[in-house]
């Protein structure tokens, strides 16, 4: 009976060994994915003819501006958790924001 029940235990232990590193693994991946997706404080906005608006995700204060196709947009401070307006030669699409 014991050798039964021992073997049991070393079962399920060796199961619960085994699972729990792809489940933290896959939590990790996930994190990952979404940390490289949108890195930073600096995230775009709505944007139109020559503006983009930025969202500054964080709580403090920062420099940020606009990828563009030609030349970047001079940077703009925007306050935490506020958003600030750039403005953008006609025809530029911003790609992304990022912080300066």
């Amino acid at each position: 009976m014991m050798t039964g029940l021992r073997t049991a235990f070393v079962a399920a232990m060796a199961a619960a060994l085994f699972s729990a590193p792809a489940a933290m693994t896959t939590a990790v991946a996930d994190d990952d994915a979404a940390a490289a997706k949108e890195p930073g404080c600096a995230k775009l906005g709505a944007y139109g003819n020559g503006w983009a608006d930025i969202h500054n995700v964080c709580s403090y204060t920062i420099s940020a501006s606009v990828e563009v196709d030609g030349f970047d947009p001079s940077c703009i401070q925007i306050g935490p958790g506020g958003v600030g307006r750039i403005g953008l030669d006609p025809g530029d699409v911003p790609y992304y924001a990022y912080v300066c």
